[in-house]
C-alpha cells in the first residue's frame, strides 16, 4: 500500500459569495470559478515507489444555481509561466512538457440547479522520464463559460509537478489521542525482543509534567518529563506485574539531548529480554537493565492488553482493567489530554527483533522502510492526510483510531 501525497479539491468561498442575495434577486453577477483553496496545486511524484502516472480532479463552482446547464471550457496556458514564477517565487520552474500530460476534453458542466461540476480528470503520464532538477508547471485556465461570467481571481490553476520527499504529510496530535483497533494481536503479545521507533517534533512541552508519545502506562511507554525531571527530558517508563494487583515500576531517563521544540527527532528504543537501549537520531544515548522495584527485571512486554472498550469505542481502563496501548495518552483521572503530546508525529513502528545501530542508521531508515521488512509487526506512518484512521502499513492491519481528525501538516522530510 503506497502513501502518496493526497490532493483534495475543496469548495471554497461559496458562503461569502451567496451572502449578498436577497429574496430571489442577485445583487451580483453569477460567475464560475475553479474550486480550490490554493491555486498552485502540488502533485508530488513518489519516484522511490515507481510512480509513473498520476491524476488530478478539477472542479468548478459558482455562487448560485442557474436554470440551464453551464458549460465551462478550459485551456492550457503556457504563457502564464512567468506569472507563476513571480507570484510563487519559483524562478527556476519550467513548463511541463506536453509529452507528460494527457488532457482530453477540457470542459466541465455545472448542471442546472447545481453549483458545482462533476470532476474533470486530468492525467499525467511518463512521470519517470522527468529529471526533477526543478519544478514543472502547467497552467490551466478557464477560457469560457456559457451564460455566466468568470471570476478572474479564481480563473487559473497552476499544476506543479515535483519529486516527492520521503515524507510529505504528518499528523499533529496536540489535544488528541489514538488507540489500536486490534484485528491481529498475536504478533505483539509477550515480546521478549522488540524495537519501537518514532519521529517526533514538539510544538511545546507545557503539560504539568508528562507528555506521552506511545506505549502503555505501567508497562512500556515512551514519554517526556516526570516529577522532578525537565518536561523535555526523554524517558522510558516501564512496569512489571508482581502479583496481588501491584505493578513494580522503573524508568530510564535520557540526560542528553534534552529535546527542543520545532525540531525533528528520530527515537528508537530496543528491548532484549530485559535490557533497554535508547537511540536519538541514530546515536546510542542511554542503556540499562529494565529493573524495577524489588530487584525484579521486566523480561517481556505485551502491547495488546486493554481489551475492554467504552461507549465511544476507546479502550476502557476504569475499575482496574488492564491498560491499553495509546499515542498521546497515559493515565489521567480527569482530562484525557493532560498528558498528550503537543507536536507532530510520523513513522511509528514496532519490530519483533532488536535493530542494530547499523539497521537504525541505514540510509533513509528514519523516514521510510518497506512494509515487507523482516520483523516489522506494526507500521503507523501517520501520512494518511485525511480522516481519523491511521493505517497500519504492516501485514497485520492493526489501524489506529484517533479521538478526532488530527491536523494534517505538509512537510518535506528529510529537510533539504
Amino acid at each position: 500500500m503506497n502513501c502518496r501525497y493526497a490532493i483534495i479539491s475543496l469548495m471554497s468561498g461559496i458562503a461569502a459569495l451567496t451572502a449578498c442575495q436577497t429574496g430571489e434577486e442577485h445583487t451580483f453577477e453569477n460567475k464560475v470559478f475553479i474550486s480550490e483553496d490554493s491555486f498552485a496545486r502540488q502533485l508530488r511524484v513518489q519516484r522511490d515507489e515507481g510512480v509513473t502516472q498520476m491524476t488530478y480532479d478539477l472542479t468548478v463552482g459558482m455562487a448560485s444555481p442557474e436554470d440551464n446547464d453551464v458549460e465551462v471550457r478550459f485551456r492550457t496556458a503556457p504563457e502564464l509561466l512567468t506569472a507563476y514564477r513571480n507570484a510563487y517565487y519559483d524562478t527556476e520552474a519550467q513548463l511541463l512538457p506536453e509529452a507528460n500530460y494527457d488532457f482530453d476534453a477540457l470542459s466541465a458542466v455545472i448542471r442546472s440547479g447545481s453549483v458545482t461540476s462533476d470532476p474533470l480528470t486530468l492525467s499525467f503520464i511518463d512521470l519517470d522520464k522527468l529529471d526533477y532538477e526543478t519544478d514543472y508547471v502547467i497552467p490551466v485556465t478557464i477560457s469560457e463559460a456559457s451564460g455566466v461570467g468568470i471570476l478572474e481571481s479564481a480563473r487559473t490553476l497552476y499544476l506543479v509537478v515535483s519529486e516527492a520527499s520521503l515524507i510529505n504529510v504528518v499528523a499533529d496530535i496536540n489535544d488528541n489521542l489514538a488507540w489500536v483497533d486490534w484485528t491481529n494481536r498475536t504478533p505483539l503479545q509477550d515480546m521478549e525482543q522488540f524495537t519501537m521507533e518514532v519521529l517526533i517534533n514538539a510544538n511545546s512541552f507545557t503539560n504539568e509534567e508528562i507528555s506521552t508519545v506511545m506505549g502503555i502506562e505501567d508497562n512500556f511507554l515512551i514519554r517526556t518529563g516526570d516529577n522532578l525531571h525537565p518536561k523535555n527530558q526523554l524517558n522510558i517508563a516501564y512496569g512489571k506485574d508482581v502479583g496481588e494487583d501491584l505493578n513494580a515500576r522503573g524508568s530510564l531517563f535520557v540526560e542528553k539531548p534534552l529535546l527542543k521544540t520545532g525540531q525533528w527527532y528520530h527515537i528508537a528504543v530496543t528491548f532484549d529480554r530485559g535490557y533497554i537501549k535508547v537511540y536519538v537520531d541514530g546515536e546510542l544515548v542511554k542503556e540499562q537493565e529494565a529493573s524495577v522495584e524489588g530487584e525484579e527485571v521486566l523480561e517481556s512486554v505485551d502491547f495488546t492488553t486493554g481489551v475492554s472498550t467504552d461507549v465511544t469505542g476507546r479502550p476502557n481502563e476504569d475499575g482496574g482493567r488492564p491498560r491499553a496501548f495509546w499515542f498521546g495518552y497515559s493515565y489521567s483521572t480527569d482530562d484525557p489530554t493532560a498528558r498528550d503530546f503537543d507536536g507532530m508525529i510520523a513513522e511509528a513502528r514496532i519490530w519483533n527483533r532488536v535493530l542494530t545501530s547499523d539497521d537504525i542508521n541505514a540510509e533513509n531508515h528514519f523516514y521510510k522502510v518497506s512494509p515487507d521488512s523482516e520483523g516489522l509487526v506494526a507500521y503507523w506512518k501517520f501520512c494518511d492526510a485525511k480522516g481519523s484512521v491511521i493505517a497500519d502499513y504492516s501485514d497485520y492491519g492493526n489501524d489506529l483510531q484517533t479521538d478526532h481528525t488530527p491536523t494534517w501538516v505538509e512537510v518535506e522530510l528529510p529537510e533539504k
